[in-house]
């Protein structure tokens, strides 16, 4: 994946250190990601396998969600991630029923001793269970070509019916948002390259932040909360190209909150940029009380950005960001820049660098400050 790199100046601004940081918590670690890697390589061997019910379907496993968009995040009070991913099979939609397509996909799963210990099933997946690291979502799907190149249809066990997709095309799409190449996935080929904090465009880490407010925000609630892919959606609409964090999450909120405004009451819809079948993403939305409640959050949201904005020490900054993020993991990032501010501190008075500036009395490094001496603690 391409490198992007923000400008040294905007890159180590207090807040987007800090802001970066809390990403830092909330992804996957470098030993969960190869080891979500390890499992999905495995199961995409099960079930392409020789032997199994499927393999005359050709299934083709790939990943589709947070992780290959970068922005996985912890969830709330548990230890799990939700990674999500797609078993597409060669297989007309119209030939089978979608109950009897998560049949197959369920059945072979279960011939493996460890899967099916493992397993329980979702509405429109198979989940395999691996405790304290992550669940791995199954989602079986039929080509539906005709409609265009990535097109799908998953089947839906309420409904007992389909529903269209492209998640090869809304993760490209993403991506191209976030100005950062994509390569097309084929086959249970290893997953595309974690990046680094100092590599992920400021829209993935504005997306991770967006999600984690959504879940402190609506943790007793969890029925009302915006979808993930929604919060995705309009964070790549409104990112204008941002090299700050902060300043990224700040026209996020501020575009989402004039687009609602915008409908004079009217509930939103979020079209998906890519499905070629007409898809408001914002289904959850049917339900008054879920739209009542996104606008109410998207409002004191952007009221609690603009403080955050504007506050000056990290007193302030921490009380915002425990509202915000919730108090894990923002103690420890917030200890952890304290710290690092003292180690610099104490390094510039041991070069003669440390200055106060004669207006305001504020410690800094700048040359046309007043050098503060160094401490020799012997009044020497």
């Amino acid at each position: 994946m391409q490198s992007v790199r923000r400008t040294d100046a905007l890159f180590v601004t207090r807040l987007d250190k800090i802001l970066e940081n809390i990403c830092r918590k909330l992804q996957l670690t470098v030993t969960q990601y190869n080891l979500a890697e390890s499992h999905y390589q495995a199961v995409g061997k099960w079930l392409e396998d020789k032997s199994s019910i499927l393999a005359p379907y050709r299934p083709i496993l790939y990943p589709q969600g947070s992780l290959p968009m970068g922005t996985t995040n912890k969830p709330i009070g548990k230890e799990e991630y939700d990674l999500d991913f797609v078993c597409e099979l060669l297989i007309d939609w119209w030939t089978i029923c979608p109950i009897d397509l998560l049949s197959k996909v369920e059945y072979r799963i279960r011939q493996h001793e460890d899967y099916a210990k493992r397993m329980e099933r979702g509405n429109r997946c198979i989940k395999l269970i691996y405790a304290h690291d992550f669940h791995l979502d199954i989602v079986p799907a039929c080509s539906n070509s005709v409609l265009g190149e990535g097109q799908i249809r998953i089947p839906d066990r309420e409904t007992k019916g389909w529903k269209d997709s492209n998640s090869r095309a809304y993760i490209q799409w993403f991506n191209s948002e976030a100005k950062v190449s994509s390569r097309n996935l084929d086959h249970a080929e290893p997953l595309p390259l974690q990046e680094t904090l100092e590599q992920k465009p400021p829209l993935k880490c504005a997306v991770q932040l967006l999600k984690r407010h959504r879940d402190v925000a609506f943790k007793n609630k969890p029925d009302l909360a915006p979808a993930s892919i929604v919060l995705s959606t309009l964070a790549a609409m409104h990112y204008q190209g941002q090299e700050s964090v902060g300043e990224a999450v700040a026209a996020i909120l501020q575009g989402i909150a004039i687009t609602i405004a915008r409908q004079q009451g009217k509930r939103l819809q979020v079209w998906n940029p890519v499905n070629n079948v007409p898809e408001d993403l914002g289904e959850r939305w049917e339900n008054p009380k879920a739209y009542h409640e996104f606008v109410v959050w998207i409002r004191e949201f952007n009221r609690l950005w603009l403080e955050l904005s504007a506050a000056k020490g990290y007193a302030d900054i921490s009380k915002l960001l425990v509202t915000l993020f919730d108090e894990q993991p923002t103690r420890d990032v917030i200890h952890d820049a304290i710290r690092l501010d003292e180690q610099h501190i104490a390094q510039n008075r041991v070069n003669g660098q440390l200055g106060i500036k004669p207006q305001i009395g504020t410690l800094t490094s700048q040359p046309s400050s007043i050098v503060v001496p160094k401490n020799t603690f012997y009044g020497q």
